[in-house]
């Protein structure tokens, strides 16, 4: 339809990205990919228990048996596959949540301002909403928060096993996971590691954890939760405070905020270890093994959130030595996800 040399076809798949996401978004909202896990279904079968018309669901199911995402069986029967398998919603945090909660139609709308965002210098999704990002999803719309929580969930639990072959949180007697949402990342540390822990967050981040926890197996006394805003206070009492992620959602007057608090929080012992999926310098490869192309990730961070974007490695090196820490040792994973250790230095940079 575009032409036929690589460069036609590369921008002819780019230009038909939207319609893979959609087909795959709707596909699992109405929980297809949990129908199939118990076997092949017909399209009738399909469209009765999601509540579709039988012919407009058929073009979608076949569109995405052609991407690979099911397969179609003679007599329009449909199966899963291994793609739609990580597309299950009723089970544990999934691809499937992050899926949606990316392409959700309040996502879809904030993506639709990101040119008129560039002229104004307002947050795209700000201007599509009316209001701020996680005001937005998580006061007003349990739905998004859920998808939101095991979104955030499902990255953590993807990277965790390559995290603790390079990293030990065991060195320290108590961990703090500042913006740790429903706190996946610090009942993994709890669990491998034997520390106490602490979860910090937003009060309405923070309202699902201590179920969350409790269904990880973790002790009520084993992790302290704690509600609160960390541009204004972190709670002292821990011995090193990880950031996963949360950092990368202030601007750098607002970072350096947020880490000036970390520095009031810890003593002169402490350190604060981010672990943050880096913007590549040029001419190092741009995508990782895992499919996270980071440049394009801090876009996203751009459409909704004032300020906030995936950084490189020197650029969260200036902005910690700015706040007061001194980069220690810098550990990568093997995956999208970077270790950052970093302590607290005597002398503060202008």
């Amino acid at each position: 339809m575009l032409g036929t040399t690589s460069a036609s076809k590369k921008l002819a798949q780019m230009t038909y990205g939207y319609w893979q996401s959609q087909c795959l978004y709707v596909a699992t909202n109405l929980g297809i990919p949990n129908l199939l896990q118990s076997g092949s279904m017909t399209v009738e079968t399909i469209a009765k228990e999601t509540s579709t018309k039988v012919e407009t669901l058929y073009v979608l199911l076949r569109a995405l048996a052609h991407l690979g995402v099911f397969v179609e069986k003679p007599g329009r029967v449909f199966a899963a596959t291994e793609l739609s398998e990580h597309l299950i919603t009723n089970a544990e945090p999934s691809l499937g949540h992050f899926l949606m909660h990316i392409i959700e139609p309040s996502m879809w709308d904030a993506w639709r301002e990101l040119g008129n965002s560039l002229k104004t210098g307002e947050v795209a999704f700000e201007r599509a909403q009316g209001k701020n990002f996680y005001e937005f999803f998580m006061t007003e719309n349990p739905d998004s928060r859920n998808l939101f929580n095991n979104a955030m969930s499902f990255l953590t639990n993807q990277a965790i096993d390559s995290l603790f072959e390079v990293y030990d949180f065991g060195q320290f007697d108590t961990v703090m996971d500042v913006g740790g949402n429903q706190g996946a990342l610090i009942a993994h540390i709890v669990k491998k590691f034997g520390c106490k822990g602490i979860l910090f967050d937003l009060p309405h981040e923070i309202e699902t954890a201590p179920a969350f926890l409790a269904r990880q197996g973790i002790a009520q006394d084993a992790v302290q939760v704690i509600g609160g805003n960390a541009l204004e206070e972190i709670p002292k009492g821990a011995d090193a405070i990880i950031m996963k992620y949360f950092l990368s959602v202030f601007s750098v007057e607002d970072a350096i905020k947020v880490l000036t608090r970390c520095r009031e929080a810890l003593t002169k012992q402490g350190k604060v270890v981010l672990l943050q999926t880096l913007v590549p310098p040029r001419g190092a490869p741009v995508e990782y093994p895992d499919g996270t192309i980071p440049a394009l990730a801090a876009v996203q961070m751009m459409v909704t959130n004032p300020g906030g974007y995936w950084r490189t490695e020197q650029e969260y090196k200036e902005l910690f030595e700015k706040s007061g820490f001194q980069l220690e040792k810098v550990i990568y994973t093997g995956t999208s996800l970077t270790v950052m250790e970093f302590k607290c230095n005597e002398v503060i940079q202008e």
